[in-house]
């Protein structure tokens, strides 16, 4: 008859190892102790440094996604700014073609001061350094000086790009006769002339 096995009894850890003397298993179990504690310690290490730039990454994200104008944006919306603020001014600057409405709107103006017109000139140059040409106006004028003192203080509103250049009066001998004045006035205007 064959007889029933018998049970065999769990074999502990140590008893597991290879066939080493105590002390050797102990050294073994212990070194692969440290091994694994080592590399776990690395793995933590690591952990902390990914923590950190992630966090950071995470701030950036944050404020990005909060609405805060990121560089390119700013530098797109000061750019629109400024090419407004040029498209302002150039439309305060007329162009070389509207000389007629602006000799039109100086003879109105010296109208308005009842100042009486007895010649017009336009010419046209351009300055170097200048953004376009300049046109001048050279008007003869016959009425009286306070008058063409207002003449003057107005151009300042009806064309905020003249300049005067030239400016003479001669005051009338006689009651009856008129005082008269030469002025010579530039407006800057933008753009070639067509």
């Amino acid at each position: 008859m064959t007889q029933p096995e018998a049970t065999e009894k769990k074999k502990g850890l140590l008893d597991r190892l290879p066939k080493l003397g105590r002390v050797s298993q102990l050294i073994l179990l212990i070194s692969i102790f440290l091994v694994v504690f080592i590399l776990l310690w690395l793995f933590d290490q690591q952990q902390s440094k990914t923590q950190t730039t992630l966090g950071s990454t995470l701030t950036n994200l944050q404020t990005i996604t909060a609405g805060a104008q990121t560089p390119k944006t700013k530098y797109e919306a000061e750019l629109a700014q400024a090419t407004a603020g040029a498209d302002a001014a150039k439309a305060s600057f007329p162009a070389p073609n509207q000389a007629p409405e602006i000799l039109d709107s100086l003879l109105e103006l010296a109208q308005l001061n009842d100042i009486y017109v007895t010649q017009t000139a336009i010419s046209t140059s351009t300055p170097t350094g200048s953004i376009g040409p300049v046109l001048t106006f050279t008007l003869g004028l016959k009425g009286q000086i306070p008058k063409f003192e207002n003449f003057l203080l107005a151009l300042d509103t009806k064309l905020p790009t003249s300049q005067i250049k030239q400016f003479t009066f001669t005051v009338a001998g006689t009651a009856e006769e008129y005082d008269t004045a030469s002025i010579g006035i530039d407006v800057l205007c933008y753009g070639a002339g067509k």
